[in-house]
C-alpha cells in the first residue's frame, strides 16, 4: 500500500467520522441516524474493497466512540464493512442493487445490534423501522451523487493521465 493510498484513506476515514459526528439524529437511546451509507455508497466509485472496508468501519465507528455509544462501535464497524465490501463487490455491474443491498444490510444488522444489545428480539423491527429514514436518504443521496462523482474522477484521472 503507497503513503498516496493510506493519505487518502486517512482522509475519507476523518471525513465520515466528521460527517457522521455532526450529522446525527439521535434515536432514543438505541444510536441515531447519519450519513456514513451515504459516504460509503458514494466513495464506492472512488474505493476498491478493501479501502472502502477501512474507510467505512473505521470512520463510522469512530463516530460511534466521540458521540458516546462505545457500545455500537465493535458492532457498527463489521456492520459498515460489510456494508462497504458488499456494495463495493456488485457496484460495478449493478450500482443500485448493490446500493439496495448495502442498506438492507445496515438495517439488518443493527437490527440484529439492538435486539441482541436490549435482549428483546421485538428490538430487531423496532430498529429497522427507526432506521429506514437513514437508509432512504442515504440512496436518494447516493443516486443523485454517485454518477457525478464518476464523472470528475473520469475526469481527473484522464486529465493526469496526459501531463
Amino acid at each position: 500500500m503507497s503513503t498516496r493510498r493510506i493519505v487518502i484513506d486517512a482522509l475519507f476515514i476523518a471525513i465520515i467520522a466528521i460527517v457522521t459526528a455532526l450529522i446525527a439524529i439521535p434515536i432514543g437511546v438505541y444510536g441515531y441516524i447519519n450519513l456514513s451509507d451515504a459516504l460509503i455508497m458514494c466513495l464506492s466509485v472512488y474505493l476498491g474493497p478493501f479501502d472502502l472496508f477501512i474507510v467505512g468501519a473505521l470512520g463510522a465507528s469512530i463516530a460511534d466512540l466521540a458521540l458516546g455509544y462505545s457500545q455500537y462501535a465493535i458492532f457498527t464497524f463489521l456492520i459498515k464493512g460489510i456494508e462497504a465490501l458488499i456494495i463495493s463487490h456488485i457496484c460495478k455491474k449493478y450500482r443500485p442493487i448493490a446500493f439496495i443491498l448495502g442498506a438492507g444490510w445496515m438495517l439488518v444488522g443493527y437490527g440484529l445490534t439492538d435486539a441482541l444489545l436490549g435482549s428483546d428480539i421485538t428490538l430487531l423491527f423496532a430498529s429497522i423501522l427507526a432506521n429506514l429514514p437513514q437508509a432512504i436518504i442515504s440512496l436518494i443521496i447516493a443516486f443523485i451523487f454517485y454518477i457525478p462523482l464518476k464523472r470528475v474522477l473520469e475526469r481527473s484521472q484522464r486529465g493526469s493521465e496526459t501531463h
